[in-house]
């Protein structure tokens, strides 16, 4: 078979060592990269498409990936915002935390779940949401199921709380889609905020 042709994995003959246990045949890594199974007359261990024809081989942002198989970037991208208010915040006096995810990728964002990890000493007053349903625990965290959101939509969960100590606490929180490896920006998706209460 010629080499620029497709057709089965190349493989070396079986080798038999000392002890009489035949080896079994490798993958004939080098046989392999002269496939063409594209049939575009480029031989694969060079085509930046190996799987799509592509005879001219254009890589227009020379990223190693041929224009034509060029990876699309999800379309799904969620991005998470925290605030406090007021802050700093005061021992005794009611601190409203907001949690808000917005949808600022090209496509609908599936099944919402965000939440918020408040870290400290705090007795819990109320909390809302503009969709969805949330939980909350007794250190004033937020767990929430905020349903979809369509593209540029946002969905918001507030938490009123108590503080009862000084000092600073870090805020955290969480906000993606049901699946996090479907999300095109996962760097949005977790944002924190130290808070400093005051006696």
């Amino acid at each position: 078979m010629d080499a620029g042709t497709s057709g089965p994995p190349a493989t070396r003959p079986p080798v038999r060592i000392p002890n009489g246990v035949v080896e079994e045949p490798g993958i004939d890594i080098e046989a392999l990269k002269k496939l063409d199974t594209d049939g575009d007359g480029v031989q694969d261990g060079d085509d930046n498409c190996p799987g799509t024809v592509n005879p001219n081989q254009a890589d227009q942002d020379g990223d190693g990936f041929g224009d034509v198989c060029e990876p699309q970037p999800l379309p799904v991208d969620t991005a998470t915002t925290l605030s406090v208010s007021p802050t700093p915040a005061r021992v005794g006096q009611p601190v409203t935390i907001t949690l808000q995810v917005r949808n600022v990728g090209t496509a609908p964002a599936k099944s919402i779940v965000a939440t918020l990890a408040a870290g400290g000493e705090f007795s819990f007053e109320s909390h809302t949401e503009s969709q969805g349903k949330c939980a909350h625990d007794a250190w004033c965290g937020l767990r929430c199921q905020l349903g979809d959101l369509a593209v540029g939509a946002s969905a918001t969960a507030t938490i009123v709380c108590v503080p009862h100590a000084a000092g600073s606490l870090k805020l955290s929180a969480l906000g993606i889609v049901d699946a996090l490896d479907h999300d095109a920006d996962s760097s949005n998706d977790m944002p924190t905020y130290r808070l400093t209460i005051l006696p």
